[in-house]
């Protein structure tokens, strides 16, 4: 491990987006979705969470867990707003994976963003292997409503820190539901006690039926 906490901070100011779908990280989260986090602790919990007795907050048409069979990860999704310092906010626990309320639910037209811890103080976060997704690897989404959405990587990309909001909110302008990933990635910086980059995946939703390609 690297010994010490990695979050996935976006930067606000000066940052340029080129996402279709994106609206500023400013906003205040949007009515009717509970249970959002709105505070980034440096001191998550590392405890996994027992999945016969974890109590989820999902909302039907919100997303409930994520399964990435290829890195072998899987876990419960939390609801992410904007945190204290003007940032998207981290999960609570490096076994859960964060949707971005701001961002479009999974499974509908847009862009949807969730992030991961990488690691924790001592332990992996769900996305430790998130890196290790190739092109053409599937995984699973799951809605509060028991719902599965499946997704296609379509690339996996490490990019420097400072650019990263840029990347993580484009939006393909030919995939009508896109889902992008992020955790931090590449060099640990020991002074700043940071990593340097973020490992992106984006990914498209795959179709339900023959009949909904058409």
């Amino acid at each position: 491990m690297a010994g010490a906490l990695c979050i996935v901070l976006l930067g606000v100011a000066g940052s340029v987006f080129t996402s279709l779908a994106h609206r500023p990280h400013t906003q205040k989260q949007p009515p009717g979705i509970a249970h959002v986090i709105s505070a980034t602790t440096e001191t998550p919990s590392e405890a996994p969470p027992a999945k016969d007795t974890y109590v989820s907050t999902a909302a039907p048409n919100e997303p409930r867990y994520i399964r990435l069979p290829s890195i072998q990860a899987e876990g419960f999704i939390q609801k992410m707003g904007i945190d204290q310092n003007q940032q998207i906010a981290a999960p609570s626990n490096v076994n859960l994976a964060g949707w971005y309320v701001n961002s479009v639910l999974p499974g509908q037209p847009g862009l949807s963003i969730m992030d991961g811890h990488v690691d924790g103080l001592t332990s992996p976060g769900i996305f430790r292997r998130l890196s290790q997704l190739k092109a053409g690897d599937q995984f699973v989404i799951e809605l509060g409503s028991g719902t599965q959405l499946n997704y296609q990587v379509a690339s996996v990309g490490l990019v420097a820190d400072d650019q990263a909001a840029a990347v993580l909110f484009s939006q393909d302008p030919k995939v009508h539901s896109q889902l992008n990933l992020i955790t931090c990635g590449g060099t640990f910086n020991r002074t700043s006690k940071s990593y340097e980059q973020r490992v992106i995946v984006t990914a498209k939703l795959l179709p339900l039926s023959p009949q909904d390609a058409e």
